[in-house]
């Protein structure tokens, strides 16, 4: 289990909070990326009502680049999408709000910015990113 949960979060850091995506000479703060966030989940929210639901969330993943011109397949996205719901949904409500996804997206911020400086920079947000991919791939987590 503890794999899964693991597993879930290397996923949900590494495609579904593309606000902390960082050059190596770039930074990152805790303001710039909520507004980045903010202007994705109005994006996000088909409908206006304030809720990112299963469907809209997963239109969401499916857009989202994986490599220079990819994007997810369809059944990689519904996973995605379904590991996304699974831990931003705090109050298992079936979608995520507003405050659901800055909450987990604060929580991926300060998992990124190592020394605390409220800022991710280039070298901080790559060690993650290489951390989620190793742990998504079953890989050791790098050392900082």
């Amino acid at each position: 289990m503890k794999h899964h949960v693991t597993l879930a979060a290397a996923l949900v850091a590494l495609l579904s909070l593309p606000a902390l995506t960082v050059t190596a000479l770039a930074q990152e703060t805790r303001a710039s990326a909520t507004a980045k966030l903010d202007k994705e989940f109005a994006a996000s929210d088909a409908n206006k009502d304030g809720f990112l639901s299963p469907a809209e969330n997963e239109a969401r993943m499916g857009k989202m680049k994986v490599g220079p011109g990819k994007t997810l397949d369809p059944t990689h996205t519904k996973r995605i999408a379904a590991l996304f719901l699974a831990r931003a949904d705090t109050n298992k409500d079936g979608k995520v709000s507003k405050a659901e996804s800055a909450a987990l997206m604060g929580a991926v911020f300060n998992a990124y910015d190592k020394n605390g400086d409220g800022k991710v920079d280039g070298t901080e947000a790559a060690r993650a990113r290489a951390a989620a991919k190793g742990a998504a791939q079953g890989k050791a987590t790098p050392k900082r």
